[in-house]
Parts: structure tokens; sequence; C-alpha cells
């Protein structure tokens, strides 16, 4: 009996010792599975200006990790997100929004009425969002219930939930971390997405984490780093040595980058097949080198479009021969005249306009002056220099010297809007924002502001403008901006240059596929899909 006993106590106590030693493995293995559920992305500067007060492209693989808005834009149409529903009064004056209920924001706070109404508000107050009509033209917040407010307006607007989209701009944010008339920075990153601002290293990286509390679909990963890789050449190093997992959009990557990156063994790549923005030229026709329009004209005729798009982008950039991709609503207009490659037609218009050619420099001149021009660009966009660089050898060949600047965001908004500058990289937007919001800051907040008024009919242009900004009349908003984009294709005040895409590089040991939505700036964790 005994003997029995002690060879029952002792298979008890393998069976213990396997049970535990299975327990381990699976411990061993659920932290693993931890581990891998962690993704990691590249991003070129810190995320220091993650706060819908600044523009920074930095902020665009990150932005819709942790803010949402009231609703999104997909595919042309306009569809719920924080809002589930609204309506508008006869007169397009007021819009009434209907809320989500069972919100809360990263700090625990209610997302309801009176949090929307301080958002909005704030947004209004705030003289850099006065080209977003939706809450420049805010008269009053009106709180109907918990979960239901109205936004009155003096006029009705035909976009203003085409701004109620912005993904980077108009989110809602906790009104705990608002500072009212602080418009550079705000108390915290905190939003209603579903990831949370974690940690924030100097010099290395931010964290996010899961949104246990998230009041939607909850993501695949538990985090997402966000490492700072400042060189082009060390992003695609990590992303072979897997320090990194994806490096993602057309700031990151340039289409040398990308094309490297998909040789590499086990890295694959996406390009995006919608036209969502323009690679666009201003010309400021408040120069002094370019107050003649056969100057202007004569650079338009210069540029090799199709070289840009081969040489820079392996053709995957159609050229553009109008401002915007005939897919967007309002674009469609017919244009006066397009402006192909003509080299002698350029040089032509140059002669016309009394340039002659210094024949030892090769430069043109005009009562003993050269023609020289000053192109910027911002330095932060990994495909502006390279641009800079092939159309100042285009304008070389006609006789065209031109210095290239390359400057930090602020200092490149700054100077184009004091009109320093002949030529500068200025593309339009997302597709929700165009041609709306491209065309509303040129009254005081875009680089073309110094051209428009050197025109002797500028003020009619700008009138349009005006007018556009408080209509709903379809018919008349289509009228408008068909004299608009003709006005600024006669009066060569831009010169688009080819149709951007964007596009994604990853690890195909950790991600499968990655679908980009139809605002394809900015990334979302929610149409990768993980390995």
């Amino acid at each position: 009996m005994k003997r029995n006993k002690w060879k029952k106590i002792g298979l008890a106590s393998l069976c213990i010792l396997m049970t535990l030693a299975l327990l381990a493995g699976c411990s061993s293995q659920s932290t693993e599975t931890e581990k891998s559920k962690t993704l990691t992305l590249a991003t070129s500067g810190e995320l220091t200006t993650l706060y819908p007060l600044n523009m920074d492209p930095q902020n665009n693989s990150v932005t819709k990790l942790v803010y949402e808005t009231l609703v999104t834009y997909d595919h042309g149409e306009i569809k719920p997100l924080l809002a589930e529903s609204w309506d508008f009064n006869p007169e397009g004056t007021e819009l009434t929004l209907h809320l989500k209920k069972g919100v809360q924001f990263h700090d625990g706070t209610d997302f309801d009425a009176e949090a929307v109404k301080k958002n909005l508000e704030f947004y209004h107050s705030n003289p850099n969002h006065r080209a977003l009509k939706a809450v420049a033209n805010l008269k009053e917040a009106e709180v109907i219930d918990d979960y239901t407010l109205t936004l009155h307006y003096d006029d009705p607007y035909f976009a203003y939930l085409n701004d109620l989209c912005y993904p980077e701009v108009l989110v809602m944010v906790s009104p705990k971390v608002i500072e009212e008339g602080n418009f550079q920075t705000m108390k915290a990153v905190v939003g209603t997405g579903p990831y949370t601002h974690a940690e924030y290293k100097a010099g290395e990286y931010t964290r996010f984490e899961k949104n246990k509390n998230y009041w939607g679909e909850k993501p695949y990963y538990d985090e997402v780093i966000a490492k700072y890789i400042h060189e082009a050449s060390s992003r695609l190093q990590a992303l072979k040595n897997g320090e990194v997992d994806m490096l993602y959009g057309n700031v990151l990557l340039s289409y040398d980058d990308y094309q490297q990156a998909i040789s590499m063994k086990n890295i694959a790549g996406e390009i995006s097949d919608i036209n969502s923005e323009t690679r666009n030229l201003a010309v400021n026709a408040g120069s002094k080198m370019l107050s003649d329009i056969k100057v202007r004209e004569a650079i338009a005729y210069a540029i090799d479009k199709q070289a840009i798009s081969d040489g820079l982008t392996y053709g995957y950039e159609e050229i553009a021969d109008t401002l915007f991709d005939s897919s967007i609503p309002y674009t469609n207009a017919e244009m006066h005249v397009v402006r192909n490659f003509e080299q002698s037609k350029a040089e032509k218009l140059l002669e016309e306009a009394g340039w002659k050619r210094n024949s030892k420099t090769g430069i043109r001149e005009k009562n003993g002056a050269p023609l020289k021009l000053i192109f910027t660009y911002d330095s932060g966009e990994v495909l502006n220099k390279s641009i800079a660089t092939v159309i100042k050898s285009q304008l070389a060949e006609v006789g065209i010297d031109m210095e290239t600047v390359g400057q930090d965001m602020y200092t490149w908004w700054k100077e184009g809007m004091a009109g320093n500058y002949d030529l500068t990289i200025w593309c339009t937007e997302q597709p929700y924002t165009a041609p709306h919001n491209f065309f509303t800051p040129m009254l005081d907040s875009s680089c073309h502001v110094p051209a428009i008024a050197a025109l002797e009919d500028g003020d009619e242009f700008t009138s349009r403008i005006k007018e556009f900004s408080t209509t709903d009349d379809q018919k008349r908003v289509a009228e408008i901006f068909d004299y608009l984009l003709n006005y600024s294709n006669d009066k060569i005040l831009n010169i688009p240059l080819t149709y951007i895409k964007d596009m994604v590089v990853y690890d195909t040991n950790k991600i499968s596929d990655y679908e980009f939505t139809s605002t394809p700036m900015f990334f979302d964790i929610n149409n990768l899909t993980e390995k």
C-alpha cells in the first residue's frame, strides 16, 4: 500500500512538474506574443508638434492613432465618425450634429456636446484656422442636450462638413488639455482614438499604447512606437535589420527609397492609386523678376514635367496639366490653354520680354542685370530638394539662373507669406479639402497673397473666393471654381507638375498587406493586415 501510495504521489508530482513546465512554456510563448504585437515605424523627426494646432507632415503617420474627427471622408462621401448623423436647416445656416454616445477621451473625460462646443469655439478663436469656414464662420455652438448641438452660421457654405473631416486639424481633444489663447501647444496629447500617447523619449521615440476603453473595434497591436531616424539611408537600414517594421508616406520616402526597399529580402511595398494631391509650383507675380507675364509663361513652357515624373518618381506620378485631378468635385473646368514642355517657345517669350543671353555666362540679362530667381521649398519633405534641383537645371537650359533654398516648414511658410520667393513648392491638399481650401487661404494665409495683390484684376479674383465661402448653391460654386482655375492658369500663378502618390514599405515577417484609404496621406492602422 505504501509503495502504491508513494507511486501515486510520485506520479502526481510528475504531473505537477509537467504542468508547471507547460505553463512556463505558455508564459514564454505569451511573452513572445506580447512582443510581436508591437508595431514600430520610423519618422524623420521628433513628434513634438503632435497637436491639432500644427500641420506638421511628420505627424501624418500617427495622428489617426490618437485623434478622431466628427465626420470622415471616404471615397467622395462624408461619413459618420464621432457624429452619428447630422442635418442642415433649409437655409443651410444651421448644422445640427447628433453625437455618438459612450465615448471617452483618453483622460476619462466624457465626449459630449459640451466637449465638442469647447473644441469648436477654441478652433474658432485660432487665427490660423481662418481658412476653415466650419469654425471660422461659427457664430454660436448651441448645446441642445448631452449628445446634440447645433452650429449656427450667418451664411451657408457648401463645404462645412468637408472642413470637419480634417484629420490633423479639426479633431476632438479633451477639454482639459485646451488652454485658451494658446495656439502653439496643449497640455497633453489627448484624443478619443484607438491609442493613447504613452511616452515621449527625447531624441529617440514616441510610444503609443492601445486604448483599452476605445469605443470602436480594438486594434491588433498593443503598442505602436514611432522611432526617430533622421537620415533616409539609416531608415532603410533600420527596415532591413528589423529595427522598424514600416516606413509610411511620401514625406518620408522618395521613389528611390521605395525601389531600394522593395529590392530587400522580406520587404514589400504598396503605392496608392489615388491622385490625392498635386505637386505644384506657386509663381510670385509680385516679384521683380516675374512681374512680366511673358517670363512666368516662359517658365511654364521650360519645365519638362515628364522628365520629373520619369526621373524622380519612376513614372508612378502622372504629369499634371491641371491643378487638380479631374475626380475631385468642382475641378472639371476646361482650361483656356494647356502649356506643355516647349523649350523654343520659352526662349522666344524671354526674348520678347527683353531678356538676352550673355554669351559668356549663358544667363539672360536685361539692363545689365541677370535673370536670377529664388526657389524655396520645405526641406522636411523628402522629394522637394530633388525637384528643385531638376527645375534649376531645366531653367538653365533657357538661360534662367536659379538659387534653391531649403527651409524648415515654419520659415518656408513665413517667407512665402512675406513674398520672399520667386518660385516655391506649394502643393494642393487631400480631396476633401480641394479645391476650396487651396483657394481660401489666398485671401490672407497663402504665399499667393503677395502675387495676387500685384495683379491689376486681383480684386475680382479674391471677390470670387469670398463669394464661394458664403454659398451652398452647387451650380454657382461650380461656376466660381471654373473662373478661379482658369484665372490661376491664365496668369500663371501656379504650375502643376505631377499628381502625388503615397507609398508604404513594410517587413513581411510582421505585415502582410496595407490598403490605402481615400486620404492616403494619413496612415490608418485599421487598414494594415498583420502577419
